[in-house]
């Protein structure tokens, strides 16, 4: 067979529409473009995020304009509405996870808004912002709300994509086809919650909370299931250091063989932070 310039031509021009196509649907297939990242809820729904005030530039005698060079701040934290009573404990306490030496590299820069008149969904991660309800009475309850919208800033940003190539396809392909499609055989018993059946996303936000606070039971777990053993493999390959969590319990309690959501699971607070100091 013989190829003349226009064949030739005509193979460069659908090899390169092809690779566009490829790429654009990559993109299109991303996270940013399939779904909010929400807590566990009934309701999904976005709360307007509050503005944060730009820095205005600097007059001198002479009246020259000087701008601040000040550099990126690891955390910015915004309120709604602006004028709200919130107890330093709290905030205290966030900040003490943002600026851990497990978490900080991995989920700063980070815009935190703290919002007093979100009920639902109790936390939220829109784009590289995440929201946080302030409404969340018990301190366990909404620090792992907290972890667990950490786990999704993680997946999508700490993880880095490629064209080609994202490390937590790794993690999404052990139980996944698709978005919110889960492979054949798949089971109850291999996740480890039931909020994380709702798709691959929240299967590994799910997953991360699970092994930051309760690592040893999903050690137990993975030992009599090959699905969480690979799930549990990915988080400390890919996420932590080997030995980060490893063997840890948080609970307060004996944990039940079943939970539909892994924040209700009561923690001491205080053991976990004294542990990430």
């Amino acid at each position: 067979m013989h190829f003349t310039r226009n064949d030739s031509f005509k193979f460069l021009l659908y090899t390169t529409l092809f690779l566009l196509l490829f790429v654009g649907y990559n993109i299109a297939s991303s996270p940013y473009f399939e779904t909010t990242f929400d807590s566990a809820s009934i309701t999904n729904q976005e709360m307007p995020v509050s503005e944060i005030i730009p820095v205005q530039p600097i007059k001198t005698p002479e009246q020259k304009i000087i701008r601040r060079n000040i550099p990126k701040s690891p955390l910015i934290i915004t309120f709604n509405p602006d004028y709200i009573t919130i107890s330093n404990d709290i905030i205290d306490r966030l900040k003490e996870v943002i600026h851990s030496p497990y978490f900080e590299s991995k989920v700063t820069p980070l815009n935190l808004l703290l919002d007093s008149e979100k009920q639902e969904p109790r936390g939220q991660v829109i784009g590289n912002k995440l929201i946080l309800s302030t409404s969340i009475s018990n301190d366990s309850e909404q620090l792992k709300v907290f972890i667990h919208e950490l786990g999704h800033i993680v997946d999508i940003f700490y993880l880095k994509k490629g064209i080609f190539a994202d490390p937590s396809d790794v993690f999404y392909t052990i139980s996944w086809e698709s978005f919110n499609t889960k492979k054949k055989g798949q089971k109850i018993t291999d996740f480890v919650s039931g909020y994380a059946l709702s798709n691959k996303y929240e299967d590994f936000a799910e997953s991360f909370i699970f092994y930051i606070f309760h690592n040893e039971d999903f050690q137990k777990r993975a030992k009599q299931n090959d699905i969480l053993q690979r799930k549990y493999n990915f988080f400390q390959s890919y996420v932590f250091e080997k030995n980060i969590f490893v063997g840890t319990s948080f609970e307060k309690n004996t944990l039940s063989n079943y939970n539909w959501d892994t924040t209700k699971i009561q923690i001491d607070t205080n053991k976990y932070l004294y542990y990430i100091k």
